[in-house]
């Protein structure tokens, strides 16, 4: 199809090409075989014929419905026309009428990917009639083909180099990436050799820790220890290395980091194993979270707890110390009432008026007693509902 033709053409990118050495030497070879003084590399656009490069006279283009070359070029055979004068394809072609051009002989060699488009042709041409050999016809076929090579080479070479600034432009990113992050981000290969070390890990260790450094002594190098911050970690139980030896991750996993310069931190640490297309482990990658302040903080509400329940219990040993001395209290207090109570009424029955008004004090002072006894009771109930 012409427009995947097109498409080919255009994905070369050959006119963004400058002239090349390597070119001109294929058209000086393809003069001398044929023994001609003028050669040309032609690219064949929709619209136009591109001269790439030529030999004996300057670059010059044409509509594509003036070119010689468009109109057998996806033929995939060397067009060999001894004089176009008498050839009824190109008679009335202008580069043989004069007023483009006045070619005689003209022979040329279809420029065929290896996908099978045809982006032009390695063209011979000499103002005189003149007949080539097969073997000479055959001689500017492999020209052709030279020539595809080299388009073929340039064109991988650029998508090799793009591929590389992409690349690079990727890796750029990813460290950009992971030098904003806050958490440590470190990976190894199967051998244990660091190669990956991001900012927050250089700073959370207090040291660079990517290169090609013999992986032992791990945990004594970078101060690597137990929460407890007395006990060295075993090279063996490190998470990256679990991660690769064992193939499986390592989460939630915490350890004390003595750095060179500055206080201790406390780390939590997740490990993962990475994989290659095959499935086996070819490293593993870990992610190391400063959990310092979060210890602290987890310390300071524990410390809090138990101050609280310090509190609780001695806010219950002090209710209770209460309700008891209201209950002795009111029991010393109600027996004697109960003695007073019991004479006023016997004053009353005789008739002694002010006894009456000393029983009404008797029954005030009697229910001021038990409305105590009840809020004592009532505030060691819900200390214990509290407790529960």
């Amino acid at each position: 199809m012409e427009s995947e033709r097109l498409a080919a053409l255009h994905e070369y990118r050959l006119r963004d090409m400058p002239p090349d050495a390597e070119l001109q030497a294929v058209l000086r070879i393809a003069a001398q075989v044929a023994g001609v003084p003028s050669a040309s590399l032609n690219l064949i656009d929709e619209h136009r014929q591109v001269q790439l490069t030529t030999l004996d006279s300057p670059p010059t283009d044409c509509d594509r419905d003036d070119s010689m070359c468009a109109v057998c070029f996806q033929s995939g055979a060397v067009t060999h026309v001894p004089d176009a004068r008498l050839d009824s394809r190109y008679r009335h072609n202008p580069w043989v009428t004069g007023r483009l051009g006045l070619i005689r002989f003209y022979s040329a060699a279809p420029l065929i990917t290896p996908a099978g488009h045809a982006l032009g042709t390695l063209c011979v041409f000499d103002t005189v009639p003149r007949e080539l050999t097969e073997t000479q016809l055959a001689q500017l076929g492999d020209l052709a083909r030279i020539v595809v090579a080299f388009f073929e080479r340039r064109r991988q070479a650029r998508l090799t180099a793009e591929l590389a600034a992409a690349a690079q432009a990727k890796r750029q990113w990813m460290d950009t990436l992971l030098d904003t992050v806050d958490a440590a981000v470190i990976a190894c290969d199967e051998n244990y050799r660091v190669t990956l070390w991001n900012r927050a890990a250089r700073e959370m260790h207090g040291q660079v820790g990517e290169g090609n450094l013999a992986p032992v002594d791990v945990a004594a190098r970078f101060g690597l220890f137990e929460p407890d911050g007395e006990t060295v970690i075993p090279d063996a139980r490190l998470p990256l290395r679990a991660a690769v030896r064992d193939g499986v991750a390592v989460t939630g996993r915490e350890l004390m980091i003595r750095r060179p310069v500055g206080d201790p931190v406390i780390v939590r640490v997740n490990a993962r194993p990475l994989r290659g297309p095959d499935g086996q482990a070819i490293g593993a990658v870990m992610a190391q979270v400063d959990i310092t302040a979060e210890r602290t903080r987890r310390a300071l509400i524990e410390q809090a707890r138990e101050r609280l329940a310090a509190a609780n219990a001695e806010l219950e040993r002090s209710n209770a110390d209460l309700t008891n001395f209201a209950a002795a209290v009111g029991h010393d207090l109600i027996a004697p009432l109960a003695a007073v109570g019991g004479f006023l009424e016997l004053l009353a029955l005789e008739g002694y008026e002010p006894a009456a008004a000393g029983s009404a004090q008797v029954v005030r002072m009697r229910d001021l007693i038990d409305g105590l006894l009840a809020d004592a009771l009532a505030a060691r109930s819900g200390v214990a509902a509290e407790r529960r």
